[in-house]
């Protein structure tokens, strides 16, 4: 999904964006009743026909606040990250985070509207229960896959998991994890997910 997609349909972001196609700016609108986006018409201040062309957006001009909202957001990504005892490509990434860029051009989070929220492990702990708890930090510290089984989170479907790097893997170094929480739909494969930040808390970066 293209990024001026992805900050139109965010409900907390302005319900029009201009952009630059074939050299001028446009301004494009997303009515969110009908799921429909438009660009409007040259000439016109309004009203203007259906637009689905993305790939022709040549730069976006995010209002001054917005682009004040994502800095803040990735020096917030960055003082969490300076507080791991480990490393792997997403604190690598975030420690690496160009300021004048959003957190969907430094591959940080895909725009979901949990961008950025932390859940700390303790207050997952009273959650999951001390047996899961306990493994987690114990794949951690052993540095071995681990996933947990589902249990309650405040009315979600929460789950814990360690990944380790395995021979082939490129994306990760030797001796280096990731680990998430995942905060699922009752039922359902579908929520929002968090990556362990530092040794104690865990950031908001994709929803589903």
């Amino acid at each position: 999904m293209c990024e001026a997609e992805l900050y139109l349909r965010n409900p907390a972001n302005p319900s029009s964006l201009y952009v630059k196609i074939g050299g001028k700016r446009r301004r494009i609108f997303f009515i969110e009743y009908s799921n429909v986006f438009g660009i409007v018409a040259e000439g016109k201040r309004k009203s203007g026909p259906v637009f689905t062309a993305w790939d022709s957006i040549e730069k976006i001009y995010y209002p001054v606040a917005a682009e004040r909202k994502q800095r803040k957001l990735i020096m917030k990504f960055q003082r969490l990250a300076d507080k791991a005892t480990f490393t792997n490509p997403f604190i690598r990434t975030i420690k690496n985070a160009d300021l004048s860029k959003g957190l969907i051009d430094n591959n940080i989070s895909t725009g979901g509207k949990n961008e950025g929220e932390v859940i700390s492990l303790e207050a997952i702990r009273k959650w999951c229960g001390e047996a899961n708890y306990r493994a987690f930090k114990t794949a951690i510290q052993s540095k071995s896959d681990f996933k947990s089984g589902r249990f309650e989170f405040r009315g979600y479907d929460g789950s814990l998991s360690v990944s380790v790097y395995k021979e082939g893997e490129t994306y990760l170094q030797l001796g280096e994890i990731t680990a998430q929480f995942s905060k699922e739909y009752r039922g359902c494969g579908n929520g929002y997910y968090y990556l362990l930040i530092n040794d104690n808390n865990f950031i908001g970066y994709d929803i589903d």
